[in-house]
This record gives C-alpha cells, structure tokens and sequence, in this order.
C-alpha cells in the first residue's frame, strides 16, 4: 500500500466526511452518494461495531479516486484491523504515539489529533502530515488563526461541530480542510433521507470550496 500524500489530497478535496453508525447495509449505497456529489475523502470510525465491517464493504465498490480512512483509531488493534480492512490512512482524536508508530511502521497516511500547541507539536514529530484539530467547534475560528501566526505552515484539519454555519469561517481563518460526520450523514436509518443526505453533501462541499 502507498502512504497516501494527504496534504495534497485535503488540500484538494477539503472535506472529509465521517460516518459514524452508519449501519453496515447502508454504508456502501451512503458512500455511493457521497462520491456520486463529489466526496473524495472518506472516514470510517471504529468507535461501535459498524466500523470495521462498513469500511470492508465500501472498500469493495473500489469507487474510483475515493481515499478511505478509518477514524478513531485509539488502539494498536483498531490500527491494525483498519489497514487490514483496507484503510489507506488513520485518524485519532487525540495522541496515540503507538498508533502513530504504527502508521509510519505500515505506510499508512496519519491524521493524529490534538488541540494544545504542545500536543500539535508532539503530533507533528510523530508523522501526522496533517493534524486533527479537535474539537475545533467548541475552540472557533479565531484558534486557528491564532495558531498560524507562530506556525504559518502548520496544516491544521477542523474537526468536531462542524456544519454550515460555522465552516466557512474555519476555512477562512486558514483551516486546510475539515472533517464532518453528524451534520453530514445524521438520518433516520430506519428509513433514510437519501435526497436530503444528498442535498447537504453538496452545500458543504459548495462551502469548502469557496
């Protein structure tokens, strides 16, 4: 598997959506629907039992120029369910030196989160080519643009909160893209809304790429 260059890829496609129980049976036709509106980035996360099992199943439709993630990877065992799952790159909430270690050990694309300069810091020297900002809604815009006035290079991905109405001004103070699950993907799965699933996939990409 080839490390994929994320910077370049985020700074692309800018959005990344999170699907988080998403039940199984829904996953591949979501993720369908998400690259039919042009999702190229996307997270699974292996927080419930959904995760591991939905990322096999998308990875089998082999959309082409999709990137597939597995997000909330907190274990060395998460880690290594994702790369045999198929994940391309993993993405933590916060500091896990071993799964960082892991990645770099596996060639696998890194997004590790933190929040304290310290820690985005520690984050960098530990492989994450760009690194998770979270819970960035609860900190606001004006956090990013006060990180890059030390670290005008630092490649910061907002994540946490996130939807409409607040995106654009993450972006604007410099955030090299986001990360959106609940905003994003929240339907009833008993019966999904896929038009409307559709719908906001479309504005927020509209947002992202202003």
């Amino acid at each position: 598997m080839t490390r994929p260059d994320l910077v370049a890829l985020i700074e692309r496609h800018r959005l990344i959506a999170i699907l988080r129980g998403v039940p199984v049976q829904h996953a591949p036709t979501l993720a369908r629907q998400l690259h039919a509106a042009g999702i190229r980035l996307l997270e699974v996360a292996f927080s419930d039992e959904h995760g591991e099992p939905g990322l096999r199943a998308i990875r089998t439709l082999n959309l082409p120029g999709l990137h597939l993630g597995a997000g909330t990877v907190t274990t060395l065992e998460r880690a290594d369910a994702a790369r045999r799952a198929g994940a391309s790159f993993v993405l933590t909430p916060h500091l896990v030196p071993q799964v960082n270690a892991y990645a770099a050990e596996h060639n696998l694309g890194l997004i590790s989160g933190a929040m304290t300069p310290t820690e985005i810091m520690q984050a960098r020297e530990q492989g994450s080519q760009v690194v998770k900002l979270f819970p960035a809604g609860d900190l606001g815009p004006g956090y990013v643009k006060s990180l890059l006035g030390p670290y005008p290079d630092l490649k910061l991905l907002v994540v946490g909160s996130l939807d409409a109405s607040n995106l654009p001004a993450f972006m604007q103070a410099g955030a090299v893209g986001a990360g959106i699950g609940g905003s994003l993907t929240r339907t009833d799965w008993q019966a999904p809304d896929w038009a409307a699933l559709d719908l906001r996939a479309r504005e927020l990409i509209a947002l992202v790429t202003l």
